[in-house]
Parts: C-alpha cells; sequence; structure tokens
C-alpha cells in the first residue's frame, strides 16, 4: 500500500509518499507569495498533479482542530479541503488522523514538530535539513543578534508529512494500537 501524507497550509505545505513503512519520497510547497483566494485553487493543482503522479492508495491528512483566529480558520480549512477534494477526483481514499494519535505514533504525547522531525530523522536516517528545511536571515541585524546565514526558522512541513504516513502505516498497516 502506497501513503501520501500532506500537510496543508496555505503558506507551505508538507508532502511524503511511503510504502512498506519506508518514505519513498517527501518535499514542500511554497505558496507563500500566493494571495487568498487564488492560493487554494493552486492548492488543489498541486494536489491533484501529485496524486496523479505518486498513485498514493490512501491521502492521510491531519485533523485540523487548533485556530488562533477567524483568518486561520479559513486558510486551513479551505486548503483542508482542497486536498481533500483532489483526493476525492482522483478517486483515491482520504484520511485523517488526530494529532494526538500523530504525536503517540511519533514521539512522546506533547512532542513539538522538532522533536517529531528528530523522530523521522532518526527513524530514516534523514538529513535533517531536507526534511526540516531551514530559512535563512538574508540581512545583518544591526543590533548584532544574527547574520546573514544565521538559521531564522524551520520549516517542519516535510517531516510532519512524513510522520503522517509513517502514523498512518502503524495504525492501518501494522495495526500497531
Amino acid at each position: 500500500m502506497k501513503i501520501m501524507g500532506i500537510d496543508h497550509g496555505t503558506n507551505y505545505a508538507g508532502w511524503a509518499t511511503m510504502t512498506k513503512g519506508k518514505p519513498i519520497d517527501f518535499g514542500l510547497k511554497d505558496y507563500s507569495k500566493i494571495q487568498m483566494p487564488k492560493v487554494l485553487n493552486t492548492i488543489y493543482q498541486d494536489t491533484y498533479d501529485m496524486i496523479q503522479f505518486h498513485k498514493p492508495d490512501v491521502v492521510i491528512m491531519e485533523r485540523p482542530v487548533h485556530f488562533k483566529n477567524a483568518k486561520t480558520v479559513v486558510a486551513l480549512v479551505g486548503a483542508y479541503s482542497m486536498v481533500t477534494l483532489a483526493a476525492l477526483h482522483n478517486r483515491v481514499r482520504f484520511a485523517e488522523i488526530r494529532p494526538s494519535e500523530l504525536k503517540m505514533f511519533t514521539g512522546k504525547g506533547n512532542a513539538d514538530k522538532e522533536t517529531v522531525a528528530v523522530e523521522m530523522q532518526m527513524l530514516f536516517d534523514l538529513d535533517f535539513d531536507e526534511i526540516a528545511i531551514p530559512v535563512y536571515y538574508k540581512r545583518n541585524d544591526p543590533k548584532g543578534k544574527y547574520k546573514i546565514g544565521d538559521i531564522q526558522q524551520r520549516l517542519f512541513d516535510p517531516s510532519d508529512a512524513l510522520a503522517l504516513c509513517w502514523a498512518y502505516y502503524q495504525k492501518h498497516i501494522k495495526g500497531v494500537a
């Protein structure tokens, strides 16, 4: 069975594919320069094309549960809906996993994104910078706190997508409770 995990978002979306409990491929989609509502169409088209290319048996996503504000609700539910629609239009089974289940299968119950990424790195012997993509400062801080080339943040979307695949595999294929 081929599993595709998608960590949906309107700025960045991570994706990964897995079969027999081993990663096949993973990556990051950058939507950060596309405004709402056009980004929703792009998410749909990208997801539809990825499903056509990778031909998964199931697309797995994290069930959206936490929202900071109304703008976040619209964005995340919109992205979630576009991924779901792309799977349906490709006649591919769609499944979701709760955040608590995801953390149970990928670390501790209160694991943060970095902990999940480290778990995926160690479990599959992956390059951390490929699954937790660094974003670098492009200018020096006048106060000297950081300089060009320092890591500003990491995009954990690919590691989250991989974790979705792993959690689904553990729960539904191996039957680990």
